[in-house]
Parts: structure tokens; C-alpha cells; sequence
């Protein structure tokens, strides 16, 4: 069994704050499409650096991005 993101709360937590994915991108260093593949799930992984770094942008922890679910 593995522990595997199953819904993405960035959107939501950017609603919360009143931002939207570009912003996130813009202040991460990321494309906003590779922001957009890792709300939708696109991506094989997202390493603790890169999560960290959002978490810190949205003001919250790193298992706040995602909903977590044992497969």
C-alpha cells in the first residue's frame, strides 16, 4: 500500500486567499502549466521541496495541498 494524493485543495486554498494559480506560479518559480498538472493530478510526484515551497506561499502544511488516500 502506498499513500497517494487523491483531490488537489490548492484551488481552494488559493480562493481562500484570494489568488489564483498564476500568482502561485509566479511566486514559485514554476510554469503555470506545471502548477495546473499538479492541481489536476498530472504529475508522478511533487518533491518535499517544491510542496514546502507552495505550502509556504499558501500559508498552510504541506499535507494541507492534497487529500491523501491509502491505495
Amino acid at each position: 500500500m502506498e499513500l497517494v494524493p487523491v483531490s488537489c485543495r490548492i484551488p481552494y486554498l488559493l480562493k481562500k486567499i484570494g489568488k489564483n494559480q498564476q500568482w502561485l506560479a509566479d511566486k514559485t518559480g514554476l510554469s503555470k502549466q506545471r502548477v495546473s498538472d499538479i492541481v489536476h493530478l498530472r504529475m508522478d510526484n511533487i518533491s518535499i521541496q517544491r510542496a514546502a515551497l507552495i505550502a509556504y506561499y499558501l500559508n498552510c502544511n504541506i499535507d494541507d495541498l492534497f487529500v491523501w488516500e491509502w491505495r
